[in-house]
């Protein structure tokens, strides 16, 4: 399985709207229309941490839980996908610095950071500042006491 990192923002609305609101912040090109096919619109960006060009894909969150279940990122309407396939080893420490830079862009906007849509890497509360995750939290059910305080929705156990 290909490393993934995503960003998911408590936004709501229009998907073009939160799409340019991440846009400005983050300083994105747009870079093509997917959403017949996937849903998400593609934008590009020159790294931070390398000379190369991340592909970014803004789109719905629709990754559902297990019925019955919760996940950490339930209540954030859409997700921020960095994809950095020309030097994945530098793809995390990207995310984390968009992360960083859409938490200060974007201040009253909820957003968490994951990895591989399983591990939980940090979140943000406008009221209570950004917290980072100990290695090993999931997105998922069995971490919620964990990661309750962290999120936007008042989840069920």
């Amino acid at each position: 399985m290909a490393d993934s990192d995503e960003i998911f923002l408590a936004l709501s609305g229009p998907l073009e709207t939160a799409a340019e609101q991440v846009a400005r912040v983050l300083g994105l090109e747009a870079n093509g229309d997917l959403r017949a096919e996937t849903g998400e619109l593609q934008y590009k960006v020159r790294a931070r941490t390398s000379d190369g060009v991340m592909g970014i894909y803004i789109g719905p969150n629709t990754f559902q839980p297990e019925p019955g279940e919760a996940q950490a990122m339930d209540g954030y309407g859409v997700v921020v996908d960095v994809q950095y396939r020309t030097h994945k080893p530098q793809q995390a420490e990207e995310a984390r610095l968009m992360f960083e830079a859409l938490v200060e862009g974007l201040p009253d906007i909820p957003a968490l950071l994951s990895h591989n849509l399983v591990m939980l890497v940090a979140a943000y509360l406008p009221e209570r500042g950004t917290h980072t995750f100990e290695p090993g939290i999931t997105l998922d059910v069995e971490d919620i006491d964990v990661w309750r305080p962290w999120v936007v929705a008042d989840v069920d156990d």
